[in-house]
């Protein structure tokens, strides 16, 4: 097996894209490509010339300069046209965020500004302190841990709650009233 097979177009390299036929024609992406690059070029040129007649309006008689002027004023009302029979969405965000942009983003620094604070204050009182928990797992802990100091006999205070025959139980009104 001393043979070696070539499969493509001879000098042709990977990723590169064919645009002409052998004949020299071009092929229809030739074309297409041929056409944009023809369009980009094309709107270069009236940008450079756009800007050449503006630095050098001195330079053009009235008639031209009268031409360009009437152009420019006519794709000024085209675009302010547009812009408002065409995009009507656009309006209508425009004049939301507006009307309720200052409200809504007064909410959100807000929460996010609670947010922070609760998470601090919290970080604070608790070394253990994990945000995946939820309240609920947090405040168990905590029973667990002062069940645990009461089982011992030392004095625990539970707000609304006293132990009674090792299980925690709601205080009465008199006893809420007491503070004990």
């Amino acid at each position: 097996m001393n043979e070696l097979y070539h499969h493509g177009i001879k000098g042709m390299h990977w990723g590169v894209r064919r645009y002409q036929n052998p004949d020299g024609t071009l092929t229809n992406a030739g074309k297409r490509r041929e056409r944009a690059v023809d369009d980009r070029r094309a709107r270069k040129e009236a940008k450079r010339q756009r800007e050449w007649n503006a630095n050098n309006a001195s330079q053009l008689s009235d008639d031209e300069l009268t031409s360009q002027i009437l152009r420019l004023q006519r794709e000024k009302q085209l675009k302010d046209l547009t812009n408002d029979v065409v995009r009507p969405g656009k309006k209508h965000a425009r004049d939301l965020l507006q009307r309720y942009g200052d409200q809504v983003l007064t909410a959100a620094v807000t929460a996010a500004v609670t947010t922070g604070a609760s998470i601090a204050i919290t970080k604070k009182m608790n070394d253990k302190w994990n945000p995946n928990k939820s309240v609920y797992e947090r405040m168990k802990e905590d029973l667990d841990a002062k069940t645990k100091l009461a089982d011992e006999g030392l004095p625990v205070n539970v707000k609304g709650y006293k132990r009674e025959n090792g299980q925690w139980v709601p205080k009465s009104e008199n006893e809420k009233g007491k503070g004990k």
